[in-house]
């Protein structure tokens, strides 16, 4: 395989886990629920894991470091924090 090959390969995963990711995290924050049963038990707050999702996603299309943090904090505050109300 050559080097054109392989980085071509490594920017599609990217761009399918993107997708992937992306799609989850909508479908998480407008619906406020999540899709299989073990995410169901694993996060508490769907709403708040599917922004943090939304959030990482954006970080990797704007190469930013400060919605990365922010994505990580918002999904980990989502699989640790009941909602409330």
């Amino acid at each position: 395989m050559s080097y054109g090959s392989a980085v071509l390969f490594s920017f599609g995963l990217v761009i399918i886990v993107t997708v992937c990711v992306g799609s989850l995290g909508v479908y998480a924050f407008t619906r406020n629920r999540l899709p299989g049963r073990l995410l169901r038990l694993i996060v508490r707050n769907p709403r708040l894991w599917g922004l943090g999702l939304l959030l990482l996603v954006a970080s990797l299309l704007t190469y930013s470091w400060a919605l990365l943090v922010l994505g990580l904090v918002c999904t980990v505050c989502g699989h640790v924090l009941k909602p409330t109300g």
